[in-house]
């Protein structure tokens, strides 16, 4: 049997084609063997930022999210729980914080880092890491004032930084800001400290304290006057009233829509010597 050239030529080339195919697909069961990509389960975002990847659903029970994570089940509060993602294969996040975190890396020497080159851009910074929160439901002790001062509640967490920066209850409350970072709270206080310091030097210069009508994290969380709290709202309407000398109808009518007690008794004075001067 004889063969001609160009028949030699196509065998030839498919030998080729077919190593390539052969290669290509060699390649790729390697990379899945290494790990590359992983199945995961139901994955739980908390609004803290922090996660958990279950081994199979996310179920919810109630108010509670149950997961199961190695071998044990996991159960959260729903209302600490931003999104739940269905589980997908995906690739590992490089840097990403699990909420299991049992023990912190072993710490490592960090070398110097070179002066760029002039003409070319450093780096950008690593972003700045999550503080302390101070109150994670997670924690067996839930509010943190520093790292070895732990607490049950809210009212013996600011007992503790009342104590720590000698200023009443109602002071820590009313500047401690918003922030749950426990850095955060510590530097706002500092710095309401200070300029309560640098003003009481000059008394005609210091601005009037404000005093917040509603605060959620107040163990009475309204109040009518500094010395003046109240459980509910109808409480707090009732006692103005009595002050006022009006009905409760007519306080919620002219308090107007500020949170600052002095303007709601600005705006009730108002209001009753413009009813005076009508009559």
């Amino acid at each position: 049997m004889f063969f001609s050239l160009k028949d030699i030529s196509a065998g030839w080339m498919k030998m080729q084609l077919l190593r390539m195919v052969m290669a290509a697909l060699i390649g790729w069961w390697l990379t899945m063997a290494e790990g590359g990509w992983v199945e995961a389960g139901d994955t739980i975002y908390f609004k803290d930022g922090m996660r958990t990847v279950c081994e199979g659903n996310a179920l919810e029970k109630g108010d509670e999210i149950h997961c199961e994570y190695d071998g044990g089940l996991l159960i959260y509060r729903k209302s600490d729980v931003a999104r739940i993602e269905k589980g997908r294969s995906i690739e590992p996040e490089p840097g990403a914080k699990d909420v299991q975190e049992v023990a912190p890396p072993p710490a490592r020497v960090t070398p110097s880092i070179p002066a760029p080159t002039p003409g070319i851009a450093a780096p950008a910074p690593p972003p700045k890491p999550q503080g302390i929160a101070f109150y994670d439901p997670r924690r067996s002790k839930k509010y943190w004032t520093s790292e070895t001062r732990h607490h049950d509640t809210f009212r013996d967490a600011i007992l503790a930084l009342s104590e720590e920066f000698n200023r009443p209850v109602s002071w820590i409350e009313a500047n401690m800001g918003d922030s749950n970072d426990l850095n955060d709270v510590r530097e706002t206080l500092a710095m309401r400290l200070s300029e309560s310091s640098a003003t009481s030097a000059d008394p005609a210069a210091a601005p009037e304290a404000a005093i917040e009508f509603y605060n959620p994290r107040r163990a009475q969380k309204y109040m009518t006057g500094p010395d003046a709290r109240h459980d509910s709202f109808q409480e707090a309407v009732e006692a103005l009233a009595r002050d006022f000398g009006k009905p409760a109808d007519w306080v919620e009518q002219n308090m107007g829509d500020s949170n600052d007690v002095n303007q709601i008794r600005k705006s009730l004075i108002k209001s009753s010597q413009e009813a005076g001067m009508d009559r």
